[in-house]
C-alpha cells in the first residue's frame, strides 16, 4: 500500500497521492483515444493524437523553412489552407511530420526533437523549441491570438512522456507550460533539469514583474516514462507529477500564498513539447517522446 505524505511549507503543500487520483472518469475515454498503439507507428503524429486545437513552433526560421523573408520561428497550423502561402506541406492536424523536429516513434509516440545547431526562436525568447501551443476554441484559419481561456472554470493539461536524448552539459528543457496572452512571464513552466536533478515547477508570482520561485517536484531519471497533470481551476493552479511510486502535488491560488491577484485579469493557453533551455549553438540535441497528451476545459 502506498503511503500518504503531506509536507507543509510557507508557500506550498506537497502531497504524495495514489496514481489513480490522476484523472476524472469522464477523461478516460479521451485519454485512451490519445494513447497510440504500436500498430499505429510510422504514421504522422496527427494519426495518433488530436491536434486540431494546437499549432507547433519549430526551432528554425520561417525564412529557412518556408523561404519567406522572416527570421522568426516557423509555425505549422492545423486546418486546410491556413498556413502561409510559402508552405506547401500538410497541416498539423492532417499529416504534418518532419524527421528533424516532429514525428512518430516506432511505438506511435509523438516525438519533439530539437538539434542545437543555431536556428530561430520566438520574439520573446532566446531559446529554440519544438513545442505545441494550444488554440482554445480556434476556428480554422481564425486569429490564433484570441484562442485563450480565463482562470474561471476548470482547465487541465495532462501528459505521459519521457526525455530520450539531451545535451549532457546543460540538460534543461521545459515540457509543459501555462502562458498568459498579454504577459511575457509564463504563469508556469514545468522544467526537466537532467536525470540526476529534481523536476521543477517554475511559477511567476506576478504577470508584470515575474518574481519566480521554483518547487521540487521529485526526481525523474533519464529515459523513464512519467506523467504530469497541470490544472488551473477557479484561480487555483495545481501541478501534479507521477514517477515510479507516487504523485507529488503542489497548489497555489491567485491573490494569496505570495501570488499576485493580477493573474485573474489574464487569459491563458497551454503549451507542451520540448522547449530547450540550453544555448542553441551548443551542438547538443534534445528529444522528448509523448505517449499521451490531453487537454480538458469545463465551465
Amino acid at each position: 500500500m502506498r503511503k500518504l505524505i503531506v509536507i507543509q511549507m510557507a508557500l506550498a503543500t506537497y502531497a504524495l497521492i495514489p496514481c489513480k487520483a490522476w484523472t476524472q472518469p469522464q477523461d478516460i475515454a479521451q485519454m485512451q483515444k490519445n494513447t497510440p498503439t504500436s500498430k499505429e507507428a510510422s504514421t504522422p503524429p496527427s494519426e495518433n493524437f488530436d491536434l486540431k486545437q494546437w499549432k507547433i513552433t519549430l526551432p528554425v526560421s520561417k525564412n529557412y523553412y518556408f523561404g519567406s523573408d522572416d527570421q522568426s520561428a516557423a509555425e505549422i497550423l492545423p486546418g486546410e489552407n491556413c498556413n502561409t502561402s510559402h508552405y506547401l506541406g500538410q497541416p498539423l492536424d492532417s499529416g504534418y511530420q518532419d524527421k528533424n523536429y516532429f514525428y512518430s516513434s516506432s511505438k506511435g509516440a509523438m516525438i519533439f526533437k530539437v538539434p542545437l545547431i543555431g536556428g530561430a526562436s520566438t520574439i520573446s525568447s532566446k531559446y529554440v523549441r519544438s513545442e505545441l501551443r494550444e488554440l482554445y476554441n480556434w476556428q480554422p484559419c481564425g486569429d490564433d491570438s484570441t484562442a485563450n481561456w480565463s482562470s474561471n472554470g476548470s482547465h487541465s493539461l495532462s501528459a505521459t512522456l519521457k526525455v530520450v536524448d539531451y545535451y549532457a552539459e546543460d540538460p534543461q528543457t521545459v515540457v509543459g507550460q501555462i502562458h498568459a496572452k498579454n504577459s511575457e512571464k509564463a504563469l508556469l513552466k514545468l522544467q526537466w533539469d537532467g536525470p540526476s536533478a529534481a523536476l521543477r515547477a517554475i511559477i511567476n508570482t506576478d504577470p508584470s514583474h515575474g518574481n519566480p520561485f521554483s518547487i521540487d517536484m521529485g526526481l525523474i531519471p533519464g529515459s523513464k516514462e512519467w506523467r504530469y497533470l497541470i490544472t488551473l481551476e477557479n484561480n487555483t493552479l495545481t501541478i501534479s507529477v507521477t514517477g515510479d511510486e507516487a504523485t507529488v502535488s503542489k497548489s497555489v491560488t491567485f491573490g494569496s500564498q505570495g501570488m499576485s491577484g493580477d493573474w485573474r485579469n489574464h487569459v491563458f493557453y497551454f503549451k507542451a513539447g520540448n522547449y530547450v533551455q540550453a544555448d542553441k549553438y551548443s551542438g547538443g540535441n534534445f528529444e522528448v517522446h509523448f505517449s499521451n497528451l490531453h487537454i480538458s476545459h469545463r465551465s
